[in-house]
């Protein structure tokens, strides 16, 4: 009985786990510079699409976003991302959880006025069905000594 279990349970396990190349580097990476498009685009739908429905989007000021929220900034206009360079890239995945971390170099018109915004990101996605998803963003002032 006890080997019947413990086959049972290495048989449960590899069907629930998902090949390497389900989940890589490579695949967060496109998704993360997906996102950067869309949102140098405008691409309202693409931002959606690239979110999960439970997105947090935490700005440097402490401010946080719903997904919803965040989007229709984007699409209303009321903060333009001019262009956006990402350097410094850090990707991580574990199985069906990536993190991306880097520097957003970014010219944005926020509200009418011009900004000019230097962030550290930390991006955390989940893989949905497939698809790279946005569940958490948040980003803060890099500490200067």
């Amino acid at each position: 009985r006890v080997g019947g279990l413990a086959a049972g349970m290495a048989l449960m396990g590899a069907a629930m786990s998902k090949p390497a190349s389900a989940c890589s580097d490579d695949d967060l990476a496109k998704a993360v510079e997906e996102f950067r498009q869309a949102m140098v685009d405008g691409n309202g739908a693409r931002l959606l699409e690239l979110s999960s429905d439970t997105m947090s989007f935490g700005h440097a000021n402490g401010a946080v976003q719903t997904k919803i929220e965040f989007v229709k900034t984007v699409v209303d206009k009321s903060e333009i991302f001019n262009s956006i360079r990402l350097t410094d890239h850090q990707f991580k995945v574990d199985g069906d959880v990536g993190i991306a971390r880097h520097t957003f170099d970014a010219d944005i018109t926020y509200k009418g006025q011009p900004l000019q915004l230097k962030l550290g990101i930390v991006m955390v996605w989940r893989n949905e069905d497939g698809r790279w998803r946005l569940v958490a963003r948040q980003s803060f002032k890099p500490i200067t000594l």
